[in-house]
């Protein structure tokens, strides 16, 4: 009966995560995880010669971006299922392109449910509550996101672009507000998985 097994791939660049979801899914009796890569170039080799039923990958990876993985994904293999997982909320993916969009910190029932909706073709494909409100950022608050992430202070930022300290300092606030995050690596993080900072 092996032959009837759903065959899935998995592709993160968080080991923890890789083998969180191959247990959880190998807890399937009729799902065979055929792959778990940190890699997407790494998975689109392999899935030349190993097709899958459907993949779980996240949308920040180290060697390609998830709309980029996703599109050729879909390029050289059309039949294939795509559901993200992923840290952030976000709107760099084109739903039509993917089956389904969770959450990282969604339950083992969620992502479990979820698989077996798209397996099933019941998907609705929504991401949860996108989050557009890195495009309300203005082209100066996206300059300073820039400046820091190349790790310049408030003063550096102030003296580069010609505005005062006080000034760099509430663009910073309403950008944490915007971005919703509370420190400087979570800006830098969401920066680079949104592509403000590239």
């Amino acid at each position: 009966m092996e032959q009837n097994k759903i065959k899935i791939g998995i592709v993160d660049d968080h080991q923890l995560i890789l083998d969180g979801l191959e247990k959880l899914l190998k807890s399937v009796e009729n799902y065979e995880v055929v792959f778990i890569e940190n890699k997407a170039s790494v998975a689109l080799q392999y899935m030349e010669n190993n097709p899958v039923d459907l993949v779980i990958s996240d949308v920040a990876m180290p060697d390609m971006n998830g709309a980029e993985f996703i599109k050729k994904l879909k390029q050289h293999h059309p039949k294939v299922k795509i559901l993200v997982l992923s840290m952030y909320k976000t709107d760099l993916i084109d739903e039509n392109d993917i089956n389904g969009y969770l959450l990282k910190e969604s339950s083992s029932e969620t992502i479990l449910k979820k698989v077996n909706d798209i397996l099933t073709n019941e998907a609705k494909t929504h991401a949860p509550a996108l989050d557009k409100s890195h495009s309300s950022l203005s082209k100066r608050e996206k300059e300073i996101v820039i400046e820091i992430g190349h790790g310049l202070s408030s003063e550096q930022i102030a003296e580069k672009l010609f505005l005062s300290y006080y000034t760099v300092e509430t663009h910073k606030k309403n950008i944490y507000l915007k971005l919703n995050v509370k420190t400087t690596a979570e800006l830098i993080k969401k920066a680079i998985y949104i592509g403000i900072i590239t």
